[in-house]
């Protein structure tokens, strides 16, 4: 386990955190569209990611190539074990299988904006610590970064879909992946963010139908 308030900022990996958010988002809603055109992609993105990790595990010199390469935004732990990137496409094909491409986007935009922004107003603001070396103050804004960015992403994609459910999805995601952050210890943020931030949102669904 890594202790992530022992982990200096890193503002490239961030950027990259967000960057990646936004690509996959447009990629699900402009390009991929379909639920069988977003399990086929992810299926391959997730089948090349471990690809990566097997030989990289096999061939050490190859491991030196790819984290030379990913030097400015993979954290030190990752030379050995599994890249975030991975357990990230993981997710991301666990949410092709379960979740409708809404609830995709939601998580996607719930991890891509909340996680980076929880990290960054936790390491300058963070005083209230808890038992998983997360703050209150990060996890308050990983809840308000996520909740705009999936309420954003959700008025613009999902215009049919009233605004105050709209909302109440961006917010019941962003708390269920909030939450799924401060309870992890063993497991990737990358993996268990998403997945836990669709399974909120789709519990609200429920309500509304």
């Amino acid at each position: 386990m890594h202790d992530p308030a022992m982990r200096p900022a890193n503002y490239t990996r961030s950027l990259t955190h967000v960057a990646s958010g936004l690509v996959i988002l447009l990629l699900i809603q402009l390009v991929l569209q379909t639920e069988q055109r977003i399990l086929v992609a992810s299926a391959l993105f997730a089948a090349f990611a471990w690809t990566l990790e097997i030989t990289r595990r096999l061939f050490p010199a190859w491991n030196a190539i790819l984290m030379k390469i990913l030097g400015r935004i993979a954290h030190g732990h990752e030379w050995n074990h599994v890249n975030s990137s991975t357990w990230y496409g993981t997710a991301l094909f666990g949410l092709s299988l379960v979740a409708s491409p809404m609830l995709s986007t939601l998580a996607v935009m719930v991890l891509g904006l909340g996680d980076p922004a929880a990290g960054l107003v936790g390491r300058r603001y963070g005083r209230t610590r808890f038992s998983s070396g997360r703050s209150l103050e990060g996890s308050l804004g990983f809840v308000v970064v996520g909740s705009l960015g999936a309420f954003a992403a959700m008025r613009i994609f999902y215009p049919g879909v009233a605004m105050l459910e709209a909302g109440i999805l961006a917010i019941a995601a962003a708390v269920a992946g909030a939450i799924a952050e401060l309870m992890t210890r063993r497991l990737d943020d990358n993996l268990v963010i998403p997945l836990a931030a669709a399974g909120g949102a789709g519990l609200v669904t429920l309500i509304f139908r």
